[in-house]
C-alpha cells in the first residue's frame, strides 16, 4: 500500500520543481548572456537586454545596472521597475540604498552581497562604519542581490542589483545570488570585448590615418595631393563628398579635386560657385558650418556665396574648413588650402564628423602647402627631370656619384675628340712696313735739326746738319791744292801763249800744265765725292747733312700720296743737339704711314716649336701665292673688347732667337716676326681702322697653329711642363 505524501513531502517536491525550472531558465540566461557579451551592441542596448534577461530567468520583479562615471561615482545605466520597490516609501530609504551600493562597489576584493528585507550589512561585510554615517541598509520589502562588475585588473567599475520577491524558499536565495554574480561576469566580458573592439577600431583608424598621411605626402604635385586628400579623406571622415581647394595666387582659389570625380570641370556652374564659396570663406577666415538653416550672422559675401552654392547643391550638412599650415605665419593672409565637407544624410551627432575632418585637415595642410610652394618655384621644368632621375637612381649620393662620373667621362671625351685652334701668345708693337733709320754719314757734331716729330718729308730732304773739323780741314786742303794747281796751270798757259821759247822750255811748261790739270781734276773729283757722300756745304766748310732716303720701289704704295713721317718724339732735339755722333748711331726714324702696316712680334722661344710644326704640316697652315702663312688674332691694348685679323708669313720670321731687351722682367730669348695687317684678302670687318695706326702701339696677339684636341689647346702649357719636368726626367 502506497504511503500518503505528507505536507513536508509536498513542500519538498515544490522546491525541487522550482529548482529544476529555475535551473533551466538560468542555463538559458547564461547562453543568452554569452551571446550578448560577444555582440556589437551599444552599451545602452546591451545593458537593457542584459538586465531584462537576468530578471526574467529568476522571475525577479525589479533590478538595475550601475556604472562608474569618469568622476568615480556610480550612475544608473538602466533599470526595470526600480520605482516600484519602495525606495522612497520609507524615510532614508534612498540614502541607505546608496550607501549599500557604495560599500559593495568599494569592497576589496569585489564580492557579491545579499540583504534581506529591512536588513543591514553586517560589520564584517561593510567594514568599520564611519561615525554619523548613513547606515548601509535595505529598507524595502524585497531581497536585494548585489554582484560587482569587474575589470580585468579586478577593480569594480559597476554593480548589478536585483530585487527578488521574499516568497521564495529561503534555500533559493544563495542560488539567486550566485546566478547574479555569474551574470555580472558576462557583463565584465562584454566590457572586455567592447574595449578590445574599441582598441581594434582605434588601431584601424590609426592605420588608416597613417596610410592617408603617407599618400598625401608621397607626391608634390598639387593635383595629385588634392585627389588623395579628397578621396581618402572622404573615407576617413565618412561623408558623402569632400572637395579640396588651394590658393596659388594672392586671392584666387583653384578647386583641385572633388571626391569621386576623375576630372574637375572648372568651367561648370557647380565648380565656379564652389570656388566662390571657398574664396569668401578664406577671406572671412573662419569655418562655415551649415546644418540645414543658415546663420543670420554670416558676412554678406559668405552668405551670398552660400545661397548660390545651395541653389546648385542641397546638402543637409555643409562644412567649409580653412586649413592653415604652421609655416603660414601671417595670420592676416588667407589660408593656403580649404576643405569642403558635404553630407546629404548626416547622423544626429555631427561632432565626430567634424573631429575627423579636423584630423584630415591637420595632415592635409602641410602636404598641400608643400605642393603649392613647389608649384611657385620658377623653372621647375628644368630641374624636375633631374629630381626624377635622382629618385630613380636611389638617392642623392648615388646620383652625385654617377652624375660626376658621367660628366667626367663627357669632359674627357670632349677634351680629346673636339678640335679647337691652338693659339700661341706673343706681344708686339705696331709699325709701318716702310720704316727707315737715318744715320750720320760720318762722325760729327749735330748743329741743326730741321724737322719736328710728325713732319711730312719728301725724299732727299735734309733732316740734320752736322759739323766735322776733320772734314773741314780735308776740304780746305783740297781747295788750297786746287787753287795752287789752277795758278800753276794758268802761269804755264800764259808762258806758252807769249812764245819765243826754246823747245825744252815748251816741253817743260807743257808737262807742268798737264800735271796741274790732272791735279785740278783729281781734287775736283775728290770734292764732288765728298759732296755726294756727306752732302757737304761749300758755304760752310766742315758742315755735312743727313737726308731722307728714297722709297723702296719693290713695295706697293698709293700713288702720289706717300711721304715720310718723322716718328721720333720731342726728346730728339734735347738728346742730339750739340752732341757728337758716330755713323752707327741712329739719328731718327721716318716711316711711310700711308703705306702698309705690320706688327713686330717678340715670339717667346717656348712657342716657336708649335709655330714651326704648324708651318711644316700642310693641314695646319694656309697658302697665298705659294707663301705659307698662319692667321693671327690681334687685340689692341686701347681696344681690349675687339679683336682683328693679321697674317704671319713663314719668310717674315727671324732665323735666330735673341735676348728680349725690351722686357726687363723676361730673360727668355725671343724670335722676331712680322705680322701683316689690312691685306686685301683680309675681310673688311677684320681690318684695323686706320685711325688706330700709331707707331709703337702695344698689341697682344695669338697665333693660330691649327686645330688640336680641345684639352691640348687649353692646357698645352701644363702638358709641356709635365713632360719636361717628369717624363723627360725619367
Amino acid at each position: 500500500m502506497t504511503p500518503t505524501p505528507t505536507k513536508s513531502d509536498k513542500a519538498e517536491g515544490a522546491v525541487s520543481d522550482q529548482r529544476s525550472r529555475y535551473g533551466r531558465q538560468i542555463e538559458e540566461a547564461f547562453e543568452a548572456a554569452s551571446k550578448l557579451a560577444g555582440s556589437n551592441l551599444s552599451p545602452a542596448d546591451f545593458y537593457q537586454q542584459f538586465l531584462n534577461r537576468t530578471l526574467s530567468a529568476i522571475d525577479a520583479p525589479a533590478g538595475a545596472v550601475w556604472l562608474r562615471t569618469p568622476q568615480g561615482f556610480l550612475q544608473i545605466a538602466c533599470q526595470v521597475n526600480l520605482e516600484k520597490v519602495g525606495l522612497e516609501t520609507k524615510r532614508g530609504g534612498r540614502q541607505c540604498h546608496n550607501e549599500v551600493l557604495r560599500q559593495v562597489f568599494q569592497a576589496a576584493p569585489p564580492r557579491p552581497m545579499m540583504l534581506e528585507p529591512n536588513g543591514r550589512l553586517a560589520p564584517n561585510q561593510s567594514g568599520p562604519a564611519e561615525a554619523g554615517a548613513v547606515p548601509a541598509a535595505n529598507l524595502t520589502d524585497f531581497f536585494t542581490l548585489y554582484a560587482p562588475i569587474v575589470a580585468p585588473d579586478k577593480q569594480a567599475f559597476g554593480v548589478l542589483e536585483v530585487f527578488q520577491d521574499p516568497s521564495h524558499d529561503a534555500r533559493m536565495y544563495p542560488t539567486f545570488l550566485n546566478y547574479a554574480f555569474q551574470m555580472a561576469g558576462y557583463a565584465s566580458q562584454y566590457h572586455q570585448f567592447s574595449n578590445a573592439r574599441a582598441a581594434s577600431g582605434v588601431e584601424r583608424t590609426f592605420a588608416q590615418i597613417e596610410t592617408f598621411a603617407r599618400l598625401v605626402h608621397g607626391t608634390l604635385n598639387p593635383t595629385e595631393v588634392a585627389y588623395h586628400v579628397a578621396n581618402e579623406g572622404r573615407k576617413l571622415v565618412e561623408c558623402d563628398r569632400l572637395c579640396v581647394g588651394v590658393r596659388h595666387a594672392r586671392r584666387r582659389i583653384t578647386v583641385e579635386a572633388v571626391s569621386g570625380a576623375d576630372v574637375v570641370e572648372k568651367a561648370s556652374t557647380h565648380v565656379r560657385r564652389l570656388r566662390r564659396l571657398m574664396e569668401t570663406v578664406l577671406q572671412w577666415g573662419e569655418a562655415l558650418t551649415f546644418k540645414g538653416a543658415k546663420d543670420v550672422g554670416l558676412p554678406p559675401d559668405v552668405s551670398h556665396a552660400l545661397d548660390e552654392y545651395l541653389s546648385e547643391s542641397q546638402p543637409k550638412l555643409l562644412v567649409v574648413q580653412p586649413i592653415r599650415d604652421e609655416r603660414e605665419k601671417d595670420k592676416h593672409k588667407p589660408a593656403r588650402s580649404v576643405l569642403v565637407l558635404e553630407s546629404f544624410n548626416p547622423p544626429e551627432q555631427i561632432e565626430p564628423l567634424i573631429q575627423r575632418l579636423d584630423v584630415v585637415g591637420k595632415h592635409a595642410a602641410p602636404a598641400l602647402y608643400n605642393a603649392a610652394e613647389l608649384k611657385r618655384v620658377p623653372l621647375k621644368f628644368l630641374w624636375w627631370p633631374i629630381a626624377k632621375v635622382q629618385e630613380g637612381l636611389g638617392g642623392k649620393a648615388r646620383f652625385y656619384t654617377i652624375g660626376g662620373a658621367i660628366l667626367l667621362a663627357i669632359l674627357v671625351a670632349v677634351m680629346i675628340l673636339v678640335p679647337y685652334p691652338l693659339r700661341m701668345d706673343a706681344k708686339g708693337q705696331m709699325q709701318p712696313v716702310e720704316i727707315v733709320k737715318i744715320y750720320a754719314p760720318r762722325e760729327g757734331q749735330v748743329r741743326t735739326i730741321r724737322v719736328k716729330p710728325g713732319d711730312k718729308l719728301d725724299k732727299d730732304f735734309t733732316v740734320v746738319e752736322l759739323f766735322d773739323e776733320k772734314l773741314q780741314t780735308e776740304y780746305q786742303q783740297l781747295l788750297s791744292q786746287r787753287r795752287d794747281n789752277e795758278g800753276t796751270y794758268k802761269g804755264a798757259t800764259e808762258a806758252l801763249r807769249r812764245g819765243n821759247l826754246r823747245p825744252e822750255d815748251i816741253a817743260q811748261l807743257t808737262a807742268k800744265q798737264d800735271t796741274a790739270a790732272e791735279t785740278i781734276k783729281a781734287t775736283t773729283d775728290m770734292m764732288r765725292r765728298l759732296d755726294r757722300e756727306f752732302n757737304t756745304s761749300t758755304q760752310d766748310l766742315g758742315l755735312f747733312r743727313a737726308r731722307v732716303p728714297d722709297f723702296d720701289p719693290r713695295l706697293k704704295r698709293p700713288a702720289g700720296v706717300s711721304r715720310w713721317t718723322v716718328l721720333n718724339d720731342d726728346r730728339l732735339r734735347e738728346v742730339l743737339l750739340g752732341r757728337t755722333v758716330r755713323p752707327n748711331e741712329e739719328l731718327m726714324r721716318v716711316g711711310n704711314l700711308e703705306g702698309t702696316w705690320q706688327i713686330e712680334l717678340k715670339v717667346p722661344q717656348r712657342n716657336i716649336g708649335q709655330i714651326m710644326r704648324a708651318f711644316a704640316d700642310p693641314n695646319q697652315h694656309k697658302l697665298e701665292n705659294g707663301r705659307p702663312y698662319l692667321e693671327v688674332d690681334v687685340m689692341l691694348r686701347s681696344m681690349a673688347d675687339t679683336h682683328y685679323l693679321g697674317r704671319l708669313y713663314k719668310d717674315e720670321m727671324g732665323a735666330e732667337a735673341v735676348p728680349n731687351k725690351n722686357e726687363h722682367d723676361e730673360n727668355e730669348p725671343v724670335v722676331t716676326a712680322y705680322v701683316k695687317l689690312n691685306l686685301d684678302t683680309i675681310p673688311a670687318d677684320k681690318r684695323i681702322p686706320e685711325s688706330m695706326f700709331v707707331t709703337g702701339l702695344e698689341v697682344s696677339t695669338r697665333i693660330r697653329c691649327g686645330d688640336k684636341a680641345l684639352g691640348y689647346s687649353l692646357f698645352h702649357g701644363v702638358w709641356e711642363w709635365f713632360y719636361e719636368k717628369v717624363v723627360f726626367f725619367f
